[in-house]
């Protein structure tokens, strides 16, 4: 029985504390475990992971937090004594053993040192410590400050505005520490630097104290709920200083949930919801919770509609529901991002939530306006420069920034998802104004059902693979051809991206059979076979009889007839149980349908004039082999397809579409090769009338660029399809395999990328991560 055993190692971010939020599931600090794990509990993690995606949201306490509503006076009591005594209580059961407060991290002592102080004030204003504990507490302050300056510690949001008021908070409470004062200056220097840069003043303004309008706050930046910015910290500094009732009720709403303590952001059920989707999705393990993950966005959706707080207040869970249900084809326009075009307002944003805009701007439909484009340029610009500098510390979220730009065109579904366990860590920190942690979103569960289905898929493919070798070598003897390219372990490869689902894998095998297959015959038509053998192979297929009662003229026709006899044959046989029908006619009728494209192509060559731009994308769309290999595939897929739906005009749109991008993105890289042995191709036809080549590809990638957005809109339609959404998919993904292929190289005829993930997909298994530093 397959197993997967992995080793869950400490994090040392993480106090040895237990918390337990209001649905009474506890998170984990630190976890030392071994975790053995087979098919059988596979059930169990899914069960779990449901719970969570329906049950109350996790996060982790925050010391920073927390010692700001601890800070709050009782005005009827003339505020001499706390509002909150039991977030007093929480800091001082919840010291660490250095002194300090919160996660702890060598790369986070700006964090720490913020925590620290935070939970020194209440406690030395209410008198209501040990002088052992402050003096811990004081001495970690000392023996760290110099991390205050530490362009190479990782910075909680607005500490360069907060921390330095934190010092004169406890300047005014008589509370000494023992700083460097030259440190001191320079802090404040900073502070005074950053006050006109930050475009976020008002998120930050526990740390501007009596210097800002705490009424205009209110009256601008009050939520619903009573906070500011969902941000406790925040909320109780302006309770501070001006007794507001909606914002008492908020911090009295907080703690009747988390009793103690209170967590650095909330409500934040919405984007958690949103993140563990986006997780579940990426991981390649939605299809576990297709009713679950519907019900988040539709309630999504609903909450989008009435333009709720939880969502539109927050750019990061903006950004990501816009994307999410746009994918999911609610009708949300981009006029809701239309507020971040200009990236000037966002130079204090945090590196993951431009992430977000970044990849919200990727998703574009025909009708849409300039937003989106506008937005991905600047997005596009800010990250890149964002790796250019270094100034990415965090090395999961670097990671993450690198393979969303590397691959913003599109990326293969099975690569995405094994890119994505690699990058998952279950001890995820994130960081605002303090880090937390978000078990609902990152847990041993999610990682475990993961990495347990992508072995289960590794160890199948592994098998296709030798299934795949038998029919070439022994069942089709392409290998006995002495010219042409053997593509077997490429479009095994590619297969595997097609359909991730184990269960699958006729799909993924009838895929790489025909992609096999057109390639052989493409490379016949190119370079081998005659004019005459092209039209003796396209009608014998018309004709369609027993290879054993033919007389071939080559070895080469055989060979090609035969495989293609074969393969038909038997995967008519093998999609009848499944359509209720015979799908061989149709099957035939698309081979002769690629066939003569590729004898208009070999036509052409000899040419007089070349076509015009509409009528070679009209050749290509046939020749590049999307509709045999794409068409045929579908019948697999477990959903029964009518020969009417397959000849349809919604599928002559799907498949054309998925047809030209891959086509002219191929033109692209091969132009210059083809000019030279005199073939015809989309930029050399656009060269031919007049533009340069930089014109040329330009153009070229206009017209991709726009097809894919028709493709995209024919893909996510909620109504009006005679498809159901997994068969759609698989246009999309062959759009996507167009942009993998032809992005910055051929990769189909030299392939240098896929070589890796070939050996990622096939081969490695995926690890768990021991981060120290893994903060977004």
């Amino acid at each position: 029985m397959f197993s997967l055993s992995l080793n869950l190692k400490t994090n040392p971010l993480l106090d040895n504390k237990t918390h337990r939020s209001s649905s009474g599931i506890g998170f984990r600090g630190s976890t030392i475990s071994t975790v053995k794990c087979s098919l059988n509990n596979s059930k169990d993690l899914i069960v779990k992971i449901r719970e969570r995606v329906k049950g109350n949201v996790e996060i982790s306490p925050s010391a920073y937090d927390t010692a700001w509503v601890a800070m709050v006076p009782d005005r009827e009591y003339s505020s001499q004594r706390p509002r909150f005594p039991e977030c007093l209580d929480w800091i001082v059961k919840n010291q660490n053993s250095d002194g300090s407060w919160g996660v702890q991290s060598p790369s986070m002592l700006k964090h720490s040192l913020s925590c620290t102080l935070a939970c020194l004030l209440p406690l030395h204003k209410w008198n209501v410590a040990s002088p052992q504990l402050l003096r811990n507490g004081v001495e970690f302050i000392r023996s760290s400050a110099l991390a205050a300056t530490d362009k190479n510690q990782i910075s909680p949001i607005g500490f360069d505005i907060i921390f330095p008021m934190m010092i004169q908070y406890a300047n005014d409470l008589n509370l000494e520490l023992p700083l460097n004062q030259d440190l001191v200056h320079i802090l404040f220097r900073n502070r005074e630097a950053q006050l006109p840069r930050n475009k976020n003043l008002e998120y930050v303004a526990e740390g501007l104290g009596n210097s800002i309008n705490w009424n205009k706050v209110l009256l601008m930046h009050q939520r619903s709920n009573g906070s500011l910015f969902n941000s406790p910290a925040t909320t109780a500094a302006a309770l501070i200083h001006r007794h507001d009732k909606k914002c008492l009720e908020y911090l009295n709403s907080l703690l009747s949930v988390y009793k103690t303590w209170v967590p650095t952001i909330h409500p934040v059920d919405v984007y958690a919801r949103l993140c563990l989707v986006d997780h579940l999705q990426g991981l390649g393990v939605y299809r576990f919770f297709h009713p679950e993950i519907e019900d988040v966005l539709q309630e999504t959706f609903r909450l989008w509609q009435q333009k709720d707080d939880e969502i539109f207040a927050d750019t990061a869970c903006r950004a990501m529901a816009f994307r999410l249900l746009r994918m999911q084809g609610y009708p949300v326009t981009p006029d809701a991002l239309g507020a971040y075009v200009d990236g000037e307002s966002f130079e204090s944003s945090g590196t993951d939530t431009v992430l977000e805009l970044y990849k919200a701007s990727q998703v574009r439909l025909p009708e849409d306006d300039d937003t989106l484009e506008k937005l991905h340029d600047w997005t596009f610009k800010f990250l890149k420069q964002q790796l250019e500098s270094k100034t990415i510390l965090d090395q999961q979220l670097l990671r993450k920034v690198e393979f969303n730009l590397k691959n913003h065109r599109g990326i293969l579904d099975a690569v995405k998802h094994r890119r994505n366990i690699d990058l998952y860590d279950i001890d995820h920190i994130r960081i605002l104004k303090t880090a937390y942690r978000f078990p609902t979103v990152y847990n041993e569960d999610i990682f475990l059902l993961s990495a347990q289905d992508f072995m289960t898929n590794q160890a199948q493919f592994q098998k296709e693979l030798q299934m795949l070798e038998r029919w070439y070598y022994d069942d089709c003897r392409l290998d006995d051809m002495d010219f042409g390219r053997n593509v077997l372990r490429i479009t095994h490869f590619i297969s595997a991206n097609m359909v991730y689902d184990p269960q699958l894998f006729e799909a993924r095998l009838a895929f790489a059979k025909l992609i096999s297959l057109t390639t052989r015959l493409d490379d016949f038509f190119d370079h081998h076979g005659s004019i005459q053998e092209a039209h003796l192979i396209i009608e014998l297929i018309r004709e369609w009889n027993e290879p054993s009662t033919i007389t071939f003229p080559s070895q080469d026709v055989e060979i090609l007839y035969s495989a293609v006899y074969t393969t038909t044959t038997d995967l008519a046989e093998k999609a009848y149980p499944v359509q209720g029908r015979c799908i061989k006619s149709v099957l035939i009728y698309l081979w002769i349908c690629i066939l003569t494209g590729y004898k208009i192509e070999m036509a052409s060559c000899t040419a007089e004039t070349l076509p015009d731009i509409d009528e070679y994308i009209e050749i290509g769309q046939a020749s590049i082999g999307v509709n045999i290999c794409v068409l045929g595939f579908i019948h697999f897929l477990g959903v029964k397809i009518s020969e009417e739906m397959v000849m349809g005009e919604e599928c002559d749109k799907l498949w054309k579409n998925a047809a030209s991008i891959t086509r002219l993105l191929n033109d692209i890289q091969t132009f210059k090769k083809e000019q030279e042995e005199r073939k015809i191709n989309s930029v050399i036809i656009l060269m031919n009338s007049g533009l340069s080549e930089e014109e040329a590809v330009s153009n070229i990638l206009k017209m991709v660029i726009d097809k894919r957005k028709e493709l995209l809109k024919l893909v996510v339609r909620r109504e009006g399809s005679v498809f159901p959404r997994i068969v759609r998919d698989a246009f999309r993904k062959t759009g996507n395999l167009g942009f993998y292929l032809y992005n910055f190289t051929d990769e189909f005829t030299l392939p240098l990328q896929m070589k890796e993930d070939m050996k990622l997909l096939f081969h490695d298994p995926p690890h768990v991560h021991s981060a120290t530093s893994h903060v977004t």
